[in-house]
């Protein structure tokens, strides 16, 4: 065989190992007496319903139940990771939290510790950091695994464009990602902001809308409110 057909045939071939794996899907969930499996989308049972639960599949991976503990399946529908923990998530960016014997910590897709289990609660990364809850406070973590915001909060919620809500001394406000405090902790109650880069906070009964610098754009009416002008 000629060079240039060797190199032909081997193109070909990885061509086809290409399509082959595009075309690989994940399995469809399916309940059977309170029971689930996986099946392939043309109906064909590759996991028989077995588990207690089960969840849709990410990156991959589906998390599945039986006695009590947790564990994860792969597309082919074989237990990749070990079904014993406590508690899982969903991989994201090739990462999952997970809890085993009473502590949360970060696996990767072959079921190794990145992050090893030293949290009382957990939470998957966003914008690059996660909140973890140590001590009976909550802080934030980067990838390796190290406080990048100490854990000094009594809550907090997961950062969305570089923001996160946080609660000290009953009172809610925001902080960067460096973890300085843009905007006090003065509000009763508090969300994240959207994407139109405002928020929702409380002050007793009043409800307001804010920026990013904490001004207020617009009061807003509580859903009692809503409803007298609906019905008029």
């Amino acid at each position: 065989m000629k060079q240039s057909q060797l190199k032909c045939c081997l193109l070909s071939a990885g061509l086809c190992l290409s399509l082959f794996s595009f075309c690989q899907t994940d399995l469809v969930r399916f309940y059977e007496k309170a029971k689930v499996g996986y099946k392939e989308k043309n109906g064909t049972v590759v996991v028989p319903p077995i588990y207690m639960a089960g969840s849709n599949f990410s990156q991959g991976y589906a998390i599945v139940l039986r006695d009590g503990k947790r564990g994860y399946i792969n597309s082919k529908g074989e237990v990749a990771i070990p079904i014993q923990y406590d508690d899982a998530c969903l991989f994201e960016n090739g990462i999952a939290f997970v809890m085993i014997h009473g502590k949360y910590g970060y696996i990767n897709t072959g079921g190794a510790f990145v992050i090893q289990p030293a949290f009382d609660r957990a939470e998957q990364f966003h914008d690059g950091l996660a909140q973890v809850t140590q001590g009976g406070k909550t802080g934030f973590i980067n990838g390796k695994g190290v406080f990048v915001i100490p854990a000094k909060y009594d809550a907090a919620m997961s950062f969305h464009n570089g923001i996160a809500c946080v609660r000290s001394n009953g009172k809610w406000g925001y902080i960067d990602r460096s973890g300085m405090v843009i905007i006090p902790m003065q509000y009763d109650m508090a969300a994240a902001f959207m994407a139109d880069d405002t928020a929702q906070v409380h002050v007793g009964h009043d409800r307001y809308k804010i920026n990013k610098k904490g001004q207020i754009l617009e009061k807003l009416q509580d859903e009692e409110e809503e409803e007298n002008v609906n019905n008029k």
